[in-house]
C-alpha cells in the first residue's frame, strides 16, 4: 500500500483500524509534510510578488527546500510502514534451534535499527521545516504569517512525536554505539527545536497580536 497515492480518508481509516501500521511514526511524517506544505504555500504567495521583490531570491530558495523536504517526509511515511513490516516478519522467524534463534535475533536487531532510524530522519526533516519557518516569518507574505506559525507548531509537534518512536524502538535494541549517538543527536534536536519554535511564535505574535 502506497498511501501517498491514496486519499487522506484512506490513511485515516487505516490509522484508526486494528492494524499494525500505519502508526505514530507515519502520522508524525504526515503532520511534518503538512507543515512543509504550508511553508510551500507561503513561498508561492511571496515569490513573484512585487511587494517582496527584495527577498525574492531567498524565498524561492526556501520554497525549493520546502518542496524537497515535503516529498522526503512523504517518503518517510511509507518507509516507517515498511520498517514495521520488516520487524513483524523478523519476529515470526523460527526459534527452535540455536541457529534459528541467532538468525532471528540478528534479523530483529537489524529491523529495530531501521525502525528507529526512520523516525530519527523524520525528526531531522521536521527540524529543517522549522528552520525554514523562521526566515519565512520575517520575509514571507505577511498575509500568511499565521500559516507560518501553524507550520512551526506542526513541525515541532511532529518532531516530538517522531522522538517517541525512536525511543520505543530503542527499548529492545542492543547496539549501544549507534543508540548512544542517535539519542545524543535527538536530544539536541529537541532542545534546539523548542527554542526555534519559541522565536517563530514570538515573531508571529509581534505582528498578529495588536
Amino acid at each position: 500500500m502506497h498511501y501517498v497515492n491514496e486519499s487522506i480518508k484512506k490513511f485515516m481509516q487505516d490509522l484508526s483500524a486494528r492494524l499494525p501500521a500505519p502508526g505514530g511514526g507515519s502520522a508524525a511524517a504526515l503532520v511534518g509534510a503538512a507543515a512543509a506544505s504550508l511553508n510551500c504555500m507561503v513561498g508561492n504567495f511571496t515569490a513573484g510578488n512585487e511587494k517582496y521583490a527584495g527577498v525574492d531570491a531567498e524565498v524561492r530558495e526556501l520554497l525549493k527546500t520546502s518542496e524537497v523536504t515535503r516529498d522526503e517526509l512523504l517518503k518517510l511515511l511509507e518507509e516507517d510502514i515498511i520498517a514495521y513490516g520488516s520487524y513483524a516478519t523478523a519476529s515470526k522467524m523460527p526459534k527452535q534451534t540455536e541457529d534459528e534463534k541467532k538468525k532471528r535475533a540478528e534479523a530483529l536487531e537489524k529491523a529495530l535499527l531501521k525502525a528507529a532510524k526512520v523516525p530519527y530522519e523524520i525528526m531531522l526533516c521536521c527540524y529543517k521545516v522549522l528552520q525554514i519557518c523562521e526566515p519565512l516569518a520575517a520575509q514571507g507574505n505577511k498575509n500568511l504569517l499565521s500559516d507560518v506559525g501553524v507550520a512551526a507548531y506542526f513541525a515541532h509537534a511532529a518532531l516530538k512525536a517522531a522522538y517517541l518512536n525512536v525511543l520505543v524502538n530503542f527499548l529492545y535494541l542492543k547496539e549501544e554505539t549507534i543508540k548512544s549517538k542517535i539519542l545524543k543527536d535527538t536530544g539536541l534536536l529537541l532542545e534546539n527545536s523548542k527554542h526555534l519554535e519559541f522565536r517563530i511564535e514570538a515573531e508571529c505574535y509581534k505582528s498578529l497580536k495588536r
